[in-house]
């Protein structure tokens, strides 16, 4: 079977490259000939753990290859991955404007094959991948009819649930996937692309194409309100003096609960869970309903970075902070990512540097986005380790919680002028930095 994937950013590529490495024939295409090129010899845009070897192998075996030609993907195969972007302005409304020119394109290019349309079997599988609003599939099949091409295209949803730093693992091993289609012969195809990584489990869930994008929306709302519902309680364990660890644990034993997703912290950030929370409110609003839940999930992680600030202005005066060189840890919205996208560690940098005299970051994978995020700041140095970033400071920031970050030596941090860490990520052990010497500060703890 061949597949044609529609976009090579984060969804696309990763898509494209593990159908590539499950034997399938894969078309990438983009409209960006510099990026096609890149990725014709191996260079990926963006750091994703395992990717690059796969592109690479993949590429020398011939199973996969890619095109900026825009006619190639529906010539080359039967089956297409739709994955372009679908940004999103400041009330929530996506942006469908590349999904419908490249769904017009389809249209246009297929109207003009007399051998397609002659053929009374032939057809085209049509999945959309990008994260798209409830309704969408329905508006597009309506374009198709209006062509004369509601018997010819078939078109499903087939919304992505990948986690950056681990995307490879989650495509391959999925814990479910989902094909919102009213098309018999989309699904039958659907279940034999996806045979291979689902033959041990029941994992694919068939739906009407409304309920998988409804799905999508809403899982990812759901893990964020987890988020935020746990950092709301973190601030009642820090005004009383409870453990946010022992909380989390207690109320996770509950399988009900369980524990994934109470971590609390500097809140959310990346390019899923802010977009997709956003994304249902204005969901919400267009069909005439309120959106309380969502509401409430956006205002506490939009005021959990103030928050922690202000366990560093309890301990500094805005006067002594301005005399402070500050250590930081981690600059991406989450470990083993080079995305900084919506990232908190970003937001605070932002909102400290005004008030310290220089901060020595040190980021081990998404330095370069970061430097680029924050050009217009003057007192910010990109260190090498994080052990050079302490070595002239006066207290550290936690930011984001790379695994190298657990277990430093407690004895390093007495280096720290001030004996005092910022830990906005709660991954140091309290105990035994405290049992030193060293004033500790994290969240509900």
């Amino acid at each position: 079977m061949k597949i044609s994937v529609i976009g090579t950013g984060y969804v696309g590529l990763v898509t494209g490259a593990c159908f590539a490495n499950m034997g399938y024939e894969v078309c990438c295409a983009d409209v960006l000939p510099k990026k096609i090129d890149s990725l014709k010899k191996g260079v990926i845009p963006f750091f994703e753990p395992g990717l690059a070897d796969i592109v690479g192998r993949t590429l020398e075996s011939k199973n996969l290859f890619f095109t900026s030609d825009a006619e190639a993907p529906s010539s080359f195969a039967d089956v297409i991955f739709i994955c372009v972007g679908t940004p999103q302005d400041d009330s929530g409304k996506p942006d469908l404007s590349s999904l419908d020119e490249y769904f017009v394109q389809l249209i246009n290019t297929l109207k003009q094959d007399k051998k397609f349309l002659d053929d009374s079997e032939a057809q085209k599988h049509v999945f959309i991948k990008s994260t798209i609003p409830p309704g969408t599939i329905k508006r597009l099949n309506l374009i198709l009819s209006k062509n004369n091409l509601d018997n010819k295209i078939l078109l499903s949803s087939n919304p992505e649930f990948l986690k950056e730093g681990c995307a490879v693992q989650d495509f391959m091993k999925p814990d479910r996937v989902v094909v919102g289609s009213n098309h018999q012969e989309s699904i039958d195809i659907a279940e034999e692309l996806y045979r291979s990584i689902l033959w041990k489990s029941d994992r694919m869930l068939i739906t009407s194409p409304e309920s998988s994008e409804i799905i999508k929306y809403a899982a990812n709302s759901f893990l964020a309100m987890k988020i935020s519902f746990i950092n709301q309680i973190s601030r009642l364990s820090d005004a009383i003096g409870g453990d946010i660890h022992e909380i989390r644990k207690g109320i996770g034993m509950d399988e009900r609960i369980n524990p994934h997703f109470l971590y609390a912290g500097l809140g959310y950030g990346g390019s899923c869970f802010p977009k997709d929370v956003n994304g249902l409110e204005f969901v919400m609003r267009s069909n005439n309903l309120t959106s309380e839940l969502m509401t409430a999930t956006n205002s506490v992680n939009d005021s959990q970075v103030e928050y922690f600030l202000t366990k560093i202005l309890h301990m500094y005066s805005l006067e002594n902070l301005k005399e402070k060189e500050i250590a930081l840890w981690g600059l991406a919205f989450k470990p083993n990512t080079d995305d900084v996208r919506e990232s908190v560690a970003i937001k605070l940098v932002k909102l400290l540097a005004p008030m310290v005299k220089h901060i020595y970051a040190y980021e081990p994978i998404a330095k370069e986005n970061a430097i680029e995020e924050l050009k217009n700041l003057k007192n910010i140095s990109y260190v090498d380790s994080s052990l050079e970033a302490i070595r002239d400071s006066h207290f550290l920031v936690i930011a984001t919680e790379y695994s190298q970050f657990w277990n430093v030596s407690p004895e390093h941090f007495l280096q720290l002028k001030d004996k005092c860490i910022f830990d906005g990520r709660n991954i140091l052990d309290k105990n035994k930095i405290e049992s030193i010497g060293i004033h500790y500060f994290g969240i509900g703890r």
